[in-house]
């Protein structure tokens, strides 16, 4: 059994961590921004009364996998913040910021093992212990519960996927039957101290009527989940 919840917000970003003056967005939400998310609605300790970049809740997580579904249109939103000068703030007591979002965006996630159980008690409830968002505290996230779906495997090697997809070894994707694909090398998984450990090349579609056509899986984990065809990323 897997569980799907979807989340949606007026903006998200998810900041490309080398962007520092101009805050530049990952096109869609990364599996460690999932992370967050599944720990802020379960409640998992991430330790920051002691140090501020902890993020014990890693530890937690183990054993869970997750698929990511782009349920709107792609669109980006530009727009200038202003932030308290806190360095200089004789000189001028503000700061403007450009700040690059994604604008209406709307997601499914799938989840499996690990907090699987926790998560469906707070989705089915309505109710979460740290309020969500969608990669910045300014993007408070509508928590919608889809339900809990049987899964099962995909008998033919050609498949449609809904979800993002992760590239993994020996997998071949049709991108002329897919009408295009995008490539993007996204976080994966941090430590405890937010070191970054892994990250992983993906693919995705844009426009979420469109499905990527696989043509050989390799090492891919795909299942159908409810009437979806679903790309798993590897547990945590």
């Amino acid at each position: 059994m897997a569980t799907v919840f979807e989340a949606s917000a007026a903006i998200a970003m998810f900041r490309r961590p080398y962007t520092t003056t101009s805050s530049v967005s990952y096109p869609l939400p990364t599996p460690t921004a999932v992370a967050g998310l599944l720990a802020a609605i379960t409640g998992l300790v991430n330790g920051c009364q002691e140090r501020g970049f902890a993020a014990q809740y890693w530890q937690y997580l183990q054993g869970t996998r997750i698929a990511i579904q782009m349920l709107a249109p792609l669109k980006w939103r530009s727009e200038t913040i202003n932030f308290w000068n806190v360095k200089e703030p004789q000189k001028n007591p503000h700061i403007q910021v450009k700040h690059q979002f994604i604008s209406r965006p709307r997601y499914r996630f799938y989840v499996h093992g690990g907090v699987e159980e926790e998560l469906k008690k707070h989705l089915s409830r309505g109710t979460f212990v740290y309020t969500p968002y969608l990669g910045v505290a300014y993007a408070v996230a509508d928590i919608k519960y889809c339900g809990h779906y049987p899964w099962g495997p995909v008998v033919l090697e050609q498949a449609d996927v809904s979800t993002v997809v992760p590239y993994m070894n020996n997998l071949e994707v049709d991108i002329l039957s897919s009408g295009g694909a995008f490539r993007e090398r996204i976080p994966y998984r941090l430590t405890q101290d937010r070191s970054l450990v892994e990250t992983l090349p993906i693919l995705y579609q844009t426009d979420p009527a469109k499905k990527l056509r696989l043509i050989k899986r390799g090492e891919l984990d795909v299942t159908r989940c409810g009437e979806d065809i679903v790309a798993w990323f590897p547990a945590w």
